[in-house]
């Protein structure tokens, strides 16, 4: 029997139809989306007895390398001032605890055991918080990370930078922070971290520390677990984008433009993950929304996917990526001989243990995909890869393909099929790797 197979890339999201032609990428931004005010709160934990830093040398260095800066018992409520304040921890375990290790094996950069389990008990902790206005809000921010590195000095220090939730140490800090975003080089994708979870049925992403910039952190909701990449580097495409020009259209539209951002290292770095189809310009719609339990308390802007052309959120996400970053699917008509046959069979009999795995709740970074068979318009068969988001009677997920004979599919459907349909799966793991995807092998090595 013959069948028609679709080979999708690994972590490059599923093809799509051209630009969506009502998008006018020569709409003015008018309005500005900066805060007035910003607030940085960092804590230096010290891990040796002998380690100390005294408020007078914090003053000195910040009366040097931030003047219009003042020491204050607290942070003002009041709204064009520039301020900070020093608070010294003898009990820093009980009175400001650092992050426990299992969030720091996801949020420490190259922190290595030792350090994660000496941050449990430190020895004495300074947390300095800092608030001023969006006047000078990125060259204070330099500064501000210029401080904190000449304040870990000492090998044994670990610094907590509470907006982002991530712990350095001396050569992290610098070579993650300072080093990336001075008044050369403005990476801002060293300054802030996307958080990335499952909530409920899909994933959502969400921005930590934007608000340091006065910058409004972005969320995206019912996201592809599989495609965190490609959200991620959308993510990123907006905030240097919102770094270099805080603006917005007024119907609350954001214009993306790769070509357009200023910033050499970012725009390399978006450039070299693109497909030769890419567009490099799209265009997101932004809503106000409330932060969720767990999101940093600083105004939010989600990018939201409603246009009722669209069969599901999911598809207008997928066409997004699809028409700024690209995409490549291929097609191969093969017949099942045994060798195929017998892989798909092995394959199978993993599936009751993949469903239990499902169920229990996949952690970040998991996402499992199985190839489903879909008839096409001229009664024939179309395998393709499905992103599970539900799995009791019937599986139901998001289709990571656009068929190639399915004139009313796309990727990003919403689609449902049977267990027994089911000819391979694959389940990717946090590091990029991934089990299964057998018969993918056979038929790549028959071509």
């Amino acid at each position: 029997m013959k069948v028609l197979y679709l080979v999708v890339s690994i972590l490059i999201v599923a093809s799509c139809s051209s630009q969506n032609k009502d998008n006018n990428f020569s709409q003015e931004l008018t309005e500005d989306i900066q805060n007035t005010q910003f607030y940085a709160p960092y804590c230096i934990y010290l891990l040796n007895d002998i380690d100390t830093i005294p408020t007078s040398q914090i003053e000195r260095l910040v009366t040097k390398i931030l003047p219009s800066y003042n020491l204050v018992d607290s942070i003002s409520t009041k709204i064009g001032l520039n301020e900070y304040t020093i608070t010294h921890f003898n009990k820093p375990k009980i009175d400001y605890p650092a992050p426990s290790p299992e969030y720091l094996e996801h949020s420490g950069h190259n922190l290595d055991s030792t350090e994660i389990n000496r941050l449990q008990d430190p020895n004495k902790a300074v947390a300095i918080a800092f608030s001023g206005t969006n006047k000078n809000i990125k060259t204070d921010n330099i500064q501000i990370n210029i401080i904190i590195d000449s304040l870990i000095s000492s090998s044994s220090n670990i610094v907590t930078d509470y907006a982002t939730y991530e712990s350095f140490n001396k050569s992290s800090w610098k070579l993650d922070r300072v080093i990336p975003f001075s008044e050369k080089n403005q990476d801002f994708m060293s300054q802030y971290t996307i958080h990335l979870y499952r909530d409920g049925d899909y994933c959502r992403a969400v921005t930590l520390g934007m608000g340091k910039f006065c910058l409004p952190d972005i969320s995206i909701e019912g996201i592809s677990c599989n495609n965190q990449n490609s959200y991620a580097s959308l993510i990123n495409l907006l905030a240097q984008t919102w770094l270099e020009n805080p603006k917005i259209t007024i119907d609350s539209t954001a214009i993306l433009n790769i070509a357009k951002i200023k910033n050499d290292s970012v725009r390399n770095r978006l450039d070299n993950n693109l497909e030769t189809n890419a567009t490099k310009k799209g265009i997101v719609f932004l809503k106000n929304v409330i932060p969720l339990e767990g999101d940093a308390p600083n105004t939010q802007l989600q990018i939201v996917f409603n246009r009722k052309e669209y069969s599901s959120p999911q598809e207008e996400q997928q066409e997004l990526l699809s028409t700024i970053f690209g995409s490549t699917d291929a097609i191969k008509y093969i017949n099942h001989d045994d060798k195929l046959l017998a892989a798909s069979n092995k394959a199978k009999e993993e599936l009751p243990r993949f469903k239990k795995l499902f169920n229990s709740g996949l952690a970040p970074g998991y996402s499992l995909l199985l190839k489903a068979p879909f008839e096409t318009d001229n009664g024939g068969t179309e395998w393709m890869w499905v992103e599970v988001t539900k799995w009791d009677n019937s599986i139901t997920g998001i289709l990571q393909n656009d068929p190639f004979e399915i004139e009313e599919l796309k990727s990003g459907a919403i689609v449902s099929f049977e267990q027994n349909d089911v000819f391979d799966y694959i389940y990717y793991l946090p590091d990029g790797t991934y089990e299964g995807n057998e018969t993918g092998k056979i038929i790549a090595n028959n071509q």
